[in-house]
C-alpha cells in the first residue's frame, strides 16, 4: 500500500463509533474518516462538519458506494455478523466492535469470509493495552506471587439502565456490554481454555430483558480458578483485581494496586505434628519476611484506542502480525455462549 492515509468508512456513529473509533481516527495520522453511516441525520451532519466525509443513512448505502480501505462495525451488537460479512464481501478491512458475535459458529464463519476475500478481520479489544493489565500481566510474569492459585477480575458498580443494551433481542446485557474485555484479559493471563465453566446470569436492577449481573467461574487443567464479575447492581465495589498465589497477593482498583510476597526460599521446613496442639494453640509461630509495594499506574501520553491503530495501520501497511486475531476472540465467545446455555439466556 502507498503511504496515503488508509480511508476508513464507520458503520454507527453512537457512544463507540463516534465518541471511540471517529475521536481516534481523527487524531492518528495513518488514517482518515472518509464515510459515515447512521440513521440519525444530526449525527450525519456532525460528521460531515468535522471531517467532510461522505455521509449515508444506511450501513448498506456506505458498503456498495464508498471507496474505502477499512470499515469500523460500530452498530448494534445483533447486526455486527452480518455487516462484518457484508463489508468482507466487498473486499474491505474489517474492525468490528465487540462483541464480535454471539456464537463461536458466527465466527468461524467470519474468518472463512476474511480468508476468502484476502482481507484482515479483527476486533476491537483494546483493554489489551491498559496499564493495569500491563501492570498485572508483569507481576505474574515475574514469580513474585509463586503458583496462583485465584484470578479475580471485576467491574462493579450501581446502575439502572434502561437503553437498547437492556434487550435480549438486540445483543444487550453485560456478557456482549463489559464482559468481552474483562473475559478477553483473563484469558490472555491464563494461556490457557477452561476444562469448566460455571455461569450465574441475573436481570436485577435495569430495564429490558437482558442480564444486568455475571458471574462466571473458569477452572483449567493446571492453573488457577478465575472469577469474572461485570454488575450493574453492586453499591459497594470490590477490587477491580485480585491475583492470590502461594508466595503472595496482588489486589488494585485498576489505578493503585497493593502488591505484598515472600521469598519461598527465606522459609525454613516444617514437621508435621499430629498430636495435640501445645497449648491448645495452632500455628507454627512462623514469622515471614513479606515485603511490599504501592504502585499508582499513570494513564500514559497515546490513548489506548490510538494504539489500537497504530497496531492495525502496522498490519495493513508492512504485514505486521494482526494484534487481536479473531481466533483469540472466538475462545471468549465460546465461553459467553455457553454461559447463556447454562443459563437459559440462549
Amino acid at each position: 500500500m502507498s503511504r496515503a492515509r488508509l480511508r476508513v468508512g464507520i458503520l454507527g456513529l453512537g457512544r463507540s463509533g463516534w465518541g471511540i473509533h471517529a475521536t481516534a481516527l481523527a487524531d492518528h495520522d495513518g488514517f482518515e474518516v472518509a464515510a459515515v453511516a447512521d440513521p440519525v441525520e444530526e449525527r450525519r451532519a456532525e460528521a460531515k462538519e468535522a471531517f467532510d466525509c461522505e455521509t449515508y443513512d444506511a450501513p448498506e448505502a456506505l458498503l456498495d458506494a464508498a471507496d474505502v480501505d477499512v470499515v469500523v462495525v460500530a452498530t448494534p451488537s445483533h447486526t455486527h455478523v452480518p455487516l462484518t460479512l457484508s463489508a468482507l464481501g466487498k473486499g474491505r478491512h474489517v474492525v468490528v466492535e465487540k462483541p464480535m458475535a454471539e456464537k463461536a459458529a458466527e465466527v468461524d464463519e467470519m474468518i472463512r469470509a476474511a480468508e476468502a476475500a484476502g482481507r484482515v478481520l479483527t476486533c476491537y479489544q483494546p483493554r489489551r493495552l491498559d496499564p493495569d493489565f500491563e501492570y498485572v500481566r508483569d507481576v505474574i510474569d515475574s514469580g513474585r506471587l509463586g503458583e496462583l492459585v485465584l484470578l479475580r477480575r471485576t467491574a462493579h458498580r450501581f446502575q439502572r439502565r434502561a437503553d437498547w443494551q437492556t434487550l435480549r433481542k438486540y445483543g444487550g446485557g453485560e456478557l456482549s456490554n463489559t464482559v468481552p474485555h474483562l473475559l478477553d484479559q483473563v484469558l490472555l493471563l491464563l494461556g490457557e481454555a477452561p476444562t469448566e465453566i460455571f455461569a450465574d446470569l441475573r436481570h436485577t436492577v435495569s430495564l429490558g430483558d437482558a442480564e444486568d449481573h455475571v458471574k462466571l467461574c473458569l477452572r483449567t487443567s493446571g492453573g488457577p480458578l478465575a472469577e469474572i464479575e461485570s454488575s450493574l447492581c453492586v453499591a459497594l465495589p470490590q477490587p477491580a483485581w485480585q491475583v492470590v498465589g502461594t508466595a503472595g497477593a496482588l489486589v488494585g482498583d485498576g489505578r493503585t494496586f497493593t502488591l505484598r510476597w515472600f521469598d519461598p526460599d527465606s522459609l525454613g521446613p516444617l514437621e508435621l505434628d499430629e498430636g495435640p496442639a501445645p497449648e491448645r494453640r495452632y500455628g507454627t509461630g512462623e514469622t515471614i519476611d513479606w515485603q511490599e509495594e504501592v504502585r499508582t499506574l499513570g494513564r500514559g501520553a497515546r490513548s489506548a484506542a490510538l494504539r489500537f491503530y497504530d497496531r492495525l495501520e502496522a498490519t495493513l501497511r508492512d504485514g505486521a502480525e494482526l494484534f487481536v486475531t479473531p481466533e483469540s476472540v472466538r475462545r471468549q465467545i465460546h465461553i459467553i455462549e455457553e454461559a447463556r446455555r447454562l443459563t437459559g439466556y440462549a
